[in-house]
């Protein structure tokens, strides 16, 4: 169990200004492994004083803290020990981090951590090994006391998880709130802001800004060149003065007024394109000068800055759609690290890894690492629904720090090295070979921004490798993302499709639905008729298939989770699979969180699919756990590519299931229990005419509701019965406004509900058709009072104890969670794809008899709370207080299993997958 803000304060307070390297070591890690972490076998995980030779001598050294299940190894040291402060240990002098590096080089390759922990008991500093093979700069420092607020910082330590940049993103959200104030600041003082021109021209202004303070902080330029040169100017030149800036810096050194100010001489050539484009500056006010000098240029260090983030950062804080996000709307890096880890970034690793592996003897070390580096070097990246360039930024910077860890390994312990003798670069990781396509022509401006600042901040990274200078400024042309429309456009003008070895990206989410005129024209010009009821995402799957026929490169896009589920899989992914396209790799639906401060909860899946058919695929479900299978189909199932069409029968031999009536009423024959009671009261004659109705979410909550209900009743009755009329006179008059004339043809008998369907017999199992993703089972159960089910419940008639069992079963719910449509987290059951296309067990009159007697155990269990709906008893974080009930429900699993013919233990992916062998059967006949 996660510990809580409270236990981490607790913990911060006991350990505050106090901790001996020899005496409290063990003390304090196992105290914060079991009261932070919460983790209870804290003294198993942890490893203390491990023996280990460095990679500098014989000597033994002695690892302080070892952490194998979190790849960690910690240098403790005492309170008040810099933790910057270089030692002499074994004759050479050594920061704490650097010295754990070398007992992680001393260590045998598989068992090396990827990261280094360096504390004094006040701090904590975090190096990643595979962003910086040298420990010389901490992904982040920790204090103490900032632990409780910075929990998710340190949850890696746990196991099974990277270290998020969590203390980096903070200073991009900061950075964000900084530019969405400049940039509102701007907007005002336009005669139009909105106008596409001047939208435009405020979002060039935007990215040139923060490209000169970051270049400003990052040592790109003189310190405080660009804030002395904006303070020279008074709010009221400023205008005039950026003009003049931008015009020199777009200026080369050989062309340049060598008679020009001191102030602007400092400023070199920067060149890249990002200062050619001469757009409109409106008058600045005092404010934006105060802003942009103090909290941009003075307060604020924008080196920390990731350029990962800051795209998405910007984006959110300026594009007029989003800009009162206060910049905090961006996909973080971690969920980005699911989509290129499966598809290229695991493999370049183990490859790595491999390489190092090989005997340096005869140089087979060396070649394959040169090899490698090579291939990395060539690797041609595309994303045609680029944004603001934080995929493709994100790719480039782990490509060049996979490369700043070959060039280590290559240099061995030469101070310094390069490749010059042999003719190679070093760097071989260019921007060259990363492309977009993005709609927005401000977003396309910011991801060149985002990849010119990565390109920097990795040349200082290789620097601190190579002990060699790469050229800072100026800028080197960079074209690689185009503005277009990516569904209008052949991606082969963009880059040759036979150059790319990996497309992927986070194509736009827009339901079917929501489809604008042009956007159904794009889907259109791409699925033709077939594709009335895709989602906008679905384009690009198709467009990205047809890109790579003829190649061997990879796709993966994260999209909407409903082209995994219901009506959408089989118009999508059945000609894709008849193309020959497989899925390579796939996340089942997860949450995408955007980290906004109005975060949107957006329900997605990610799939990587390419026309390379590998016999070994991996399935990640929602806790990132991972399955290695062979197959997996457009359901995102270990189950063979089997499609569920809508069906209006059931495909076995039970009773149907019926979906409720609906009342288009406009409310007027739906009653609360209040208005039930006082139509009663003032009309008691209207008793035989008003019946129980639920909807799905009312059933499940336990809400009272009624309907006035007249079917095979003669309308007669209505002149005896004037409230009634007058509610059946107020549907008429709801119906002939309507603008759809079917409904106004359904104003003829307004006594009735739109759709008339009562269910058949005395009792039915009422189902209702949107429940929450996080039960494990859809709550239904048997109606006896005659209540009438609306357009959100579907109902069985003629069904029993045997059907209802099989319905709440494991089984059942594994397969609805498989096929069903989602709303939102929400599972969006229907009658037509999910339980018509169910296929029942072949149980013996044995089994039949028993999984009865199972259900009725549930139901018997229901009615020992009486006072608890079924939301009440099916909410997970209630489960703990209905044991018997959920006892019950692992009876009725395991009868239903048995009567399968099968042995799975609740096994969900093995029931899918044989639901799904059954299904593909079945329809085979």
């Amino acid at each position: 169990m996660a510990g809580k803000k409270s236990d981490a304060e607790s913990f911060a307070s006991r350990w505050a200004n106090k901790g001996n390297e020899n005496q409290d070591t063990q003390r304090f890690w196992i105290d914060f492994y079991q009261n932070v972490l919460g983790v209870e076998d804290a003294v198993s995980r942890l490893e203390f004083e491990k023996p280990v030779s460095t990679d500098a001598s014989t000597h033994e050294g002695y690892i302080d803290v070892f952490i194998p299940s979190a790849k960690a190894l910690v240098e403790q040291k005492s309170l008040g020990i810099d933790l910057a402060k270089e030692e002499t240990r074994q004759s050479r002098k050594v920061t704490p981090a650097k010295q754990g590096n070398a007992y992680a080089q001393g260590m045998p390759l598989s068992q090396q951590p990827r990261y280094i922990i360096a504390c004094n008991f006040a701090e904590f500093w975090v190096f990643d090994r595979e962003r910086d093979s040298l420990c010389r700069e901490p992904l982040f420092k920790l204090p103490l006391a900032e632990l409780p607020k910075n929990l998710a910082a340190i949850q890696f330590l746990k196991g099974g998880a990277e270290a998020p940049a969590t203390i980096s993103r903070a200073v991009s959200v900061e950075a964000g709130k900084i530019m969405s104030k400049l940039h509102d600041q701007v907007a005002e003082a336009f005669d139009d802001p909105d106008t596409p021109e001047n939208h435009h021209a405020l979002s060039v202004l935007m990215t040139r800004l923060m490209f000169l303070m970051f270049c400003e902080d990052s040592g790109l330029v003189a310190p405080n060149a660009f804030r002395d040169y904006v303070a020279h100017f008074s709010a009221g030149d400023l205008r005039r003065g950026l003009k003049d800036l931008f015009v020199w810096l777009d200026t080369k050194d050989e062309e340049r007024d060598k008679y020009a100010e001191s102030w602007l001489k400092k400023l070199p050539y920067m060149n890249g394109g990002l200062f050619r484009e001469k757009t409109e500056i409106p008058p600045l006010s005092d404010n934006f000068r105060h802003t942009l000098i103090v909290e941009g240029c003075q307060e604020f260090d924008w080196s920390g800055v990731s350029p990962t983030v800051f795209g998405s950062i910007f984006e959110g804080a300026l594009s007029h759609d989003h800009r009162r996000a206060n910049g905090q709307h961006f996909t973080s890096p971690e969920n980005i690290h699911k989509v290129i880890d499966p598809l290229f970034l695991d493999g370049l690793k183990a490859e790595f890894d491999d390489a190092c592996a090989k005997p340096v003897a005869g140089g087979a070390r060396t070649r394959a690492l040169k090899d490698l580096h090579k291939k990395i070097g060539s690797i041609s990246i595309l994303d045609p629904a680029a944004g603001s360039g934080n995929f493709l930024t994100e790719s480039y910077l782990c490509l060049r720090r996979l490369e700043n860890r070959i060039l280590f390994e290559l240099q061995g312990d030469q101070a310094s090295f390069s490749f010059e003798d042999s003719g190679d670069r070093d760097v071989l990781v260019s921007l060259r070979n990363f492309h977009g396509i993005e709609l927005e022509d401000f977003a396309c401006c910011v991801a060149r921004t985002a990849l010119w600042i990565a390109e920097k901040q990795a040349d200082a990274d290789t620097a601190k490798v190579t002990q060699r200078v790469y050229q800072e400024l100026p800028l080197t042309d960079y074209e690689g993302i185009v503005n277009a429309n990516a569904l209008r456009i052949d991606w082969n003008d963009v880059v040759p499709a036979d150059e790319v070895d990996y497309v992927l990206g986070n194509p736009p989410f827009i339901g079917y639905s929501n489809l604008n005129e042009e956007q159904k024209a794009d889907r259109a010009d791409i699925f033709g008729k077939t594709g009335g009821v895709l989602d906008y995402v679905a384009c690009w799957y198709r467009k990205a298939a047809d890109y790579t026929r003829e190649t061997q490169a990879r796709c993966a896009f994260v999209s909407t989770n409903s082209i995994c589920q219901g009506q959408q899989v089989e118009p999508l992914w059945k000609p894709l699979f008849e193309d020959k396209v497989n899925i390579n790799f796939a996340h089942k639906s997860f949450v995408w969180n955007s980290q906004a401060a109005d975060e949107a909860h957006v329900h997605v899946v990610i799939v990587g699919f390419s026309r390379v058919n590998g016999t070994k695929k991996d399935l990640f479900d929602r806790s990132d756990s991972k399955s290695e299978v062979t197959r997996i189909n457009a359901y995102l199932a270990a189950a063979p590519d089997a499609f569920v069409s809508r069906r209006a029968k059931p495909l076995c031999d039970v009773p149907a299931m019926m979906a409720g009536g609906k009342p288009t009423d406009g409310g007027n024959l739906l009653l609360t229990q209040e208005e039930r009671d006082e139509l009663l009261c003032r009309e008691p004659d209207a008793a035989p005419y008003i019946k129980p109705f639920s909807m799905g979410a009312e059933y499940i909550n336990g809400i009272p509701r009624y309907c006035i209900w007249l079917d095979g009743v003669d309308p007669a009755v209505l002149t005896k019965l004037p409230l009634v009329r007058s509610h059946v006179q107020a549907v008429r008059e709801f119906r002939l406004a309507s603008k759809k004339a079917t409904t106004q043809k359904k104003a003829a008998t307004p006594w009735l509900f739109d759709e008339v369907r009562p269910p058949k017999g005395k009792s039915y199992i009422a189902v209702p058709k949107v429940s929450s993703g996080r039960r494990k089972y859809v709550p239904m159960g048997f109606v006896t009072n005659g209540m009438i089910p609306g357009d959100m419940l579907f109902s069985v008639s003629n069904a029993g104890l045997y059907e209802f069992g099989i319905l709440e079963s494991q089984f059942h719910n594994a397969w609805m969670r498989q096929v069903a449509g989602r709303l939102k987290s929400d599972y969006r059951y229907t009658n037509t794809i999910v339980y018509n296309n169910f296929v029942w067990p072949d149980a013996s009159t044995e089994q039949h008899g028993y999984i009865e007697s199972c259900a009725q155990e549930v139901l018997d269990a229901r009615a020992e709370h009486p006072d608890a709906t079924l939301a009440d008893m099916y909410n997970p974080d209630n489960e703990f207080l209905f044991p018997d009930l959920m006892k019950a429900h692992a009876e009725l699993d395991a009868a239903v299993e048995s009567a399968y013919g099968v042995d799975f233990n609740g096994d969900e992916n093995k029931i899918v997958a044989h639901l799904f062998n059954l299904y593909a059967e079945k329809v085979g006949e």
